[in-house]
């Protein structure tokens, strides 16, 4: 559905809406861009608001990518966390380039 989103075909707000995923911006620390945890059924991505148009975007669509690879399902231990960022960040960057 994320290839959805990029593609133009449903809107961001569609995404949330039908994912049942809230957005805000919050005050973060500047290291820290944005973060995605399920509290029940759902979801919340909280991201960095000192943050530029397009690091938000792309912050944003690293956390959709968190959710459509079910990385919230899983047990999380600090040795998994890198990886599950970078496959995060794979999976953004082969829809940015395969979005048409």
């Amino acid at each position: 559905m994320l290839f959805s989103l990029l593609s133009g075909e449903i809107t961001q707000e569609e995404y949330t809406r039908l994912n049942n995923i809230s957005v805000k911006l919050v005050k973060f620390p500047s290291y820290l861009y944005g973060l995605i945890y399920k509290h029940k059924d759902e979801f919340l991505v909280a991201i960095n608001k000192d943050l530029s148009y397009e690091k938000t975007r792309m912050t944003l669509l690293h956390e959709f990518a968190h959710f459509e690879m079910h990385h919230l399902d899983e047990e999380l231990f600090e040795y998994k966390i890198e990886n599950l960022e970078d496959e995060a960040d794979r999976y953004v960057e082969f829809l940015l380039n395969n979005k048409f």
